[in-house]
């Protein structure tokens, strides 16, 4: 499945009008008004580089791919990536489509405030979300039991997730919109 992508569909085409940037921006708007959520860096890349912002936009359905992933353990690590990488923006969005997505207010809560609490798979997504994101070794034994629990294609699922949900704190930091913003040291250090 492929939930809460901004349908951006003109952006694929290799001309851009004035008209499809006004329909680009106006998307944008409205995902911004559907969410509260703050995404003048979509429209920043956009409107400095119309190209680079298709590429993007053409790479962001892959972000919010799960199908044999259960939605509990793809917004386990969804949560997980925003609250190592974001200032609460995006986390905060991850929070919202959590929920849309059927995921339980007690989870997200777990998942956010007491991880330790968290059902021992999910457990073992979070550790190995932190594990890539750390770099270096993966714990191998985590990964087996993830594979075990969800299946071989729900780990590749996972893996796309971790890598493609670090677009946007990627993106915002690199266009300079996440200058007041800072990892959290508490969340960066577990």
């Amino acid at each position: 499945m492929d939930h809460h992508c901004l349908e951006i569909e003109d952006v694929t085409k290799n001309d851009v009008t004035v008209g499809d940037s006004s329909e680009v921006l106006t998307e944008i708007e409205a995902f911004e008004s559907a969410y509260g959520y703050n995404a003048d860096y979509m429209k920043e890349l956009f409107e400095r580089s119309p190209e680079s912002f298709r590429r993007f936009a053409a790479a962001r359905p892959m972000t919010m791919h799960y199908d044999q992933l259960t939605a509990d353990a793809y917004f386990t690590a969804a949560i997980t990536v925003m609250q190592v990488e974001d200032c609460r923006g995006c986390l905060e969005l991850n929070v919202m489509m959590a929920r849309e997505a059927g995921v339980s207010d007690a989870l997200i809560q777990q998942i956010v405030e007491s991880s330790d609490k968290l059902p021992t798979e999910l457990k073992d997504v979070r550790e190995h979300t932190l594990n890539c994101l750390r770099g270096g070794a993966v714990d191998e034994e985590v990964a087996s039991r993830i594979q075990q629990h969800f299946g071989h294609a729900a780990f590749g699922e996972l893996a796309i997730a971790i890598v493609g949900v670090r677009i946007y704190p990627g993106l915002k930091r690199a266009l300079l919109k996440m200058q007041s913003c800072q990892i959290p040291a508490d969340i960066a250090s577990e």
